[in-house]
């Protein structure tokens, strides 16, 4: 695929999610692609992710954060991931879908270079107007989540976005106490 047709696929996105996803479907990678695309998507995701926090500007008074190693952000992040896949699968099955682990990863991994895109945006407005970030993560979280119902409605063949909606919501309540865990920094 060439640049023009990923931008074209990325608008399609945001502006039609459920026809993307019959689109992506449609394409049928195999297994191999799916996990080259996966790999990339972590280690771009993470790159990223460390630009943030050197990016982030700290107060005189505080002390420096320690930057945690690039290999645990990438098995945190791939974690998260896998299972946040499996979770949407395991759950839009008990709802009555009929995705494919495939078909789950496939829609994920290309949700997860909206993202990065997303945050290549935060990162922008870190740099010019640190302001303007609270309100780019806002519209990205927002729009994730609007893609994500319709990616899973077209997945499992829902017919119905509340559906997806239980999907994420169950999926949430299994994959955030296990996120957590996974985060040295965190509250568990």
């Amino acid at each position: 695929m060439s640049v023009t047709s990923l931008t074209n696929l990325a608008v399609l996105t945001v502006n039609n999610p459920a026809q993307t996803a019959r689109l992506l479907l449609a394409m049928r990678p195999g297994r191999e692609a799916l996990c080259l695309g996966f790999s990339l998507a972590m280690v771009l995701s993470c790159l990223l992710q460390v630009g943030m926090a050197q990016a982030l500007p700290i107060p005189p008074d505080q002390p420096v954060p320690v930057t945690e190693p690039i290999l645990l952000i990438l098995a945190r992040s791939a974690g998260a991931m896998m299972l946040s896949i499996l979770a949407f699968l395991m759950f839009g099955r008990l709802l009555g879908g009929v995705g494919s682990f495939d078909d789950i990863f496939l829609l994920t991994v290309w949700l997860q270079y909206l993202q990065i895109g997303g945050l290549v945006l935060s990162l922008l407005s870190l740099l010019v107007l640190p302001l303007l970030i609270v309100m780019v993560t806002l519209a990205m979280a927002v729009l994730s989540l609007y893609v994500t119902l319709h990616f899973l409605n077209e997945a499992h063949k829902f017919g119905s976005l509340w559906k997806s909606f239980g999907v994420i919501l169950l999926s949430a309540l299994v994959a955030v106490p296990f996120v957590l865990a996974l985060t040295p920094s965190g509250p568990v």
